[in-house]
């Protein structure tokens, strides 16, 4: 097409035909461009990062914190760690990297690359390159050649780009020393607790300051929304009288339902538990995976799991019994700790497992199986749990039907019906949404109670004495109150915020005292503690205390949940020098010049951002969306 202009390019008909076709190209560049922007997450001058592009990352990064973590990840540790920001500030310098990498005219070579790949240990066997694992590993990865040499051109230019940032970095002998110093000397704080509650009685308000504050603060006290519901019920105690149960059927229920008529399987362990402290920052958490790791290495290399239980569990009421869970049914553990029990091998150590009270390692000592007991000696209780089962049934039917009953009415009158069949209605409420209703339902039943309409009826919900259905007959939508409604709650809020700032206030002076006059006050001891330690023993609720370890040879004041706390070294025990040996002496230079290049790379970076311009696109990364089957989206947490 472009050869017939050329030929014939002289009319004014070519010139426009030819100059439209222009337009349509740079429209279509720029259109493309746009569209691309428009699915952007972040931007770095002209460079696009896709929000599919995010999405991969993430989703990769999270599955090494799944593998890493096992079910001890929770969304809340996540929100913690701040993944996704993480994921996409990884991004950024990334490409901040590339691009600064190709303007100083660093490069990696096809064989440059292609040495670094047949060295990489997976792919060796017997000490050679191997392309049958080479392959296996990247459909495993599911990744295509070009993409895998792609990311590992990327990961060596990084590495490159470090290198040239770092090749004069050193680790000195005094550096060595004081890293020994921090993770062994030993730390033995005093602290003085100082409560709110106590200076509470002494604080006076006026209604001018409760008016001030209410003023301020005024969505603190905004009401849910508010319904009122009618309900009539049907009792399964109602129809046992009816109900009778012969000998054969509860030979039949008996035989089908064994396991409810036997002592349950029970189960020997121990755990290792691992508390989080409230409040833990990214730092905090790191700490404590390193220290669960070591430990489950060692437990699982055969050390003696009672004594690592008793060096370092955080269970007061086991772990000077060596970890001993004692003999219990699966439900007896912690929350989805039996069930991984009931799943392990005797002897076998498993780890880490997340439950409400923090992190286990575990160790499975015997198993004890269900013992069934014979019917003779449990027939009542049969005969009795089947009459209670086929009386619930029958409420159930009875609830359907009056329910049916009623639906089918242009305006149901519950009233009415209640009346006709000598039945008695039930108001329930009102009560606030997510607030008790003074009737047991399940919580999802009383949410989907405040979708319905005023005069509508609502469902069939079962009860623990049965069944009921209710039509809504109140509706309020959420407000904020007048302050007479809420003065009590505004006055006692008020009150307890000037006492916190009295503690407050009363600890910074006695921050300020002699150290005779603090000692006077009979302060209280952690106990001894080093740098290593996950958190410092009775002040794990003070975020970020062991960062401010060494800064404590003259009183601070922290606080934490209303209370303030003086905190200061009671003592400092040095760790003998002599006892690092070059095992420990070269771990500690490997270590200091690894987070050294990383501050190096840091600091690079904090300055090229202020070179490049940097848009991050906050409404989509806070955004729902996929990431693939079977994982969260980055935006799911």
């Amino acid at each position: 097409m472009l050869t017939y202009f050329r030929k014939h390019s002289k009319g004014w008909l070519a010139y426009t035909a030819f100059g439209a076709i222009i337009v349509v190209f740079v429209l279509w560049g720029g259109s493309s461009y746009l569209t691309r922007e428009a699915h952007m997450i972040a931007k770095i001058d002209r460079h696009i990062i896709s929000i599919e592009q995010f999405s991969k990352a993430y989703s990769d990064q999270l599955k090494i914190y799944q593998e890493r973590f096992g079910d001890a990840l929770t969304p809340e540790m996540l929100k913690k760690l701040n993944l996704k920001h993480t994921v996409l500030d990884q991004i950024i310098d990334d490409d901040i990297i590339e691009a600064d990498a190709k303007d100083m005219d660093i490069k990696v070579t096809d064989s440059d690359l292609q040495q670094a790949i047949s060295q990489f240990p997976a792919f060796n066997k017997e000490g050679r390159f191997d392309e049958n694992l080479y392959r296996r590993y990247l459909d495993y990865e599911r990744l295509s050649p070009a993409d895998f040499e792609e990311k590992m051109r990327k990961n060596f230019l990084k590495q490159l780009f470090i290198s040239m940032l770092s090749e004069n970095v050193i680790v000195s002998r005094q550096e060595v020393f004081a890293s020994y110093h921090y993770m062994n000397d030993t730390y033995d704080l005093s602290y003085i607790p100082v409560d709110s509650a106590s200076f509470a009685k002494d604080v006076q308000i006026s209604q001018d300051q409760i008016r001030s504050y209410y003023d301020t603060n005024k969505d603190r006290y905004k009401l849910p929304p508010r319904i009122t519901l009618e309900a009539i019920e049907y009792p399964s105690a109602n129809y046992l009288a009816t109900i009778q149960v012969t000998k054969n059927e509860a030979q039949d229920y008996y035989a089908s339902h064994k396991s409810d008529f036997s002592e349950p399987a029970k189960i020997h362990a121990r755990h290792i538990l691992f508390k989080i402290p409230e409040g833990a920052d990214a730092n905090v958490l790191a700490q404590k995976e390193q220290l669960i790791k070591k430990v489950l290495e060692e437990a699982k290399a055969g050390k003696d799991f009672a004594a690592l239980a008793a060096q370092y569990s955080e269970d007061d009421q086991t772990s000077k019994k060596g970890g001993d869970m004692g003999t219990l049914p699966r439900e007896g553990y912690p929350q989805g700790v039996g069930d991984v029990l009931e799943s392990m091998k005797p002897g076998e150590v498993k780890g880490p497992f997340r439950s409400p009270l923090g992190i286990h390692i575990l160790k499975l000592e015997s198993k004890e199986e269900a013992k069934a007991i014979p019917l003779e000696k449990v027939e009542a209780t049969v005969r009795d749990t089947l009459r209670l089962e086929r009386a619930k049934q029958a409420a159930h039917d009875e609830a359907e039907k009056a329910f049916m009953q009623l639906y089918e009415q242009s305006k149901p009158d519950i009233e009415a019906y209640a009346k006709a069949k000598g039945l008695s209605v039930k108001q329930i409420g009102p009560f606030y949404e997510g607030q008790d209703a003074g009737i047991s339902m399940s919580p999802d039943t009383l949410k989907k109670a405040f979708t319905f309409q005023v005069g509508e009826l609502g469902e069939v919900a079962s009860t623990p004495v049965g069944y009921l259905f209710y039509i809504v007959t109140k509706k309020e939508a959420s407000r904020i109150p007048d302050l007479k409604e809420v003065s009590a709650r505004v006055a006692a809020d008020l009150k307890a915020q000037t006492a916190v700032a009295k503690a407050k206030e009363y600890a910074k002076k006695l921050a300020a005292s002699s150290p005779e006059q603090l000692n006077a006050q009979n302060p209280l001891s952690t106990g001894d503690f080093t740098h290593a330690t996950s958190a410092i023993p009775k002040l794990s609720m003070i975020p970020k205390l062991m960062d401010d370890v060494d800064s404590l040879r003259t009183p601070k004041v922290f606080e934490s949940k209303g209370t303030s706390y003086v905190v200061w070294i009671k003592s400092r025990k040095t760790a003998d020098i002599k006892a690092l040996d070059k095992k420990q002496y070269d771990a500690i230079i490997k270590q200091l010049l690894a987070r050294k290049r990383e501050m190096a790379l840091e600091s690079y970076i904090e300055q090229a951002k202020k070179r490049h311009k940097i848009v991050m696109n906050e409404e989509k990364l806070n955004e729902g969306g996929a990431a693939g089957k079977g994982t969260p989206s980055p935006l799911d947490y």
